[in-house]
């Protein structure tokens, strides 16, 4: 199910004091080790896209990270008001979980008040995968078409 490992894709984060990420998406699967501490993730589906307001690349999102939409100031409903349809998973990792995180798949990263550490592998994507996700038929479901006459 995994392709092959990318060797400048192995990377120790270290962090405290609730330290967060941007809601971003990234376009390897992902590996994620929590060793000590906890990590709280908020993940989307890729399907929550539209509702995140993609900037930049495409790959970060202008929307703030764990911020509920009935939270967000009056101004900040109205200028991401779409950001209410979508529909984040909340996970918490401590020491000794993993976490398996789909290419694609947004999402943004909250430390916890101690001292926190992940282990991450990016995997590039499986063969199959990357047909599919290409709009073509994985290799072993191809039929040969016949010749014309």
């Amino acid at each position: 199910c995994f392709g092959s490992l990318i060797p400048a894709g192995v990377f120790t984060y270290f962090g405290c004091g609730r330290n967060t990420t941007p809601i971003h998406w990234d376009a390897h699967d992902n590996l994620l080790l929590c060793v000590c501490g906890t990590k709280r993730l908020w993940l989307y589906p890729p399907s929550d896209s539209r509702y995140l307001y993609p900037c930049n690349d495409f790959s970060r999102s202008a929307c703030l990270p764990f911020a509920a939409f009935p939270d967000l100031t009056a101004e900040l409903r109205e200028k991401f008001a779409l950001v209410e349809s979508a529909r984040p998973a909340e996970v918490v990792l401590a020491a000794g979980d993993i976490l398996y995180l789909p290419s694609g798949w947004w999402h943004c990263v909250e430390g916890s008040d101690e001292r926190n550490m992940i282990l991450n592998w990016w995997f590039e994507l499986h063969p199959e995968k990357k047909a599919i996700a290409f709009g073509a038929r994985p290799a072993e479901s191809r039929t040969q078409a016949a010749p014309a006459a």
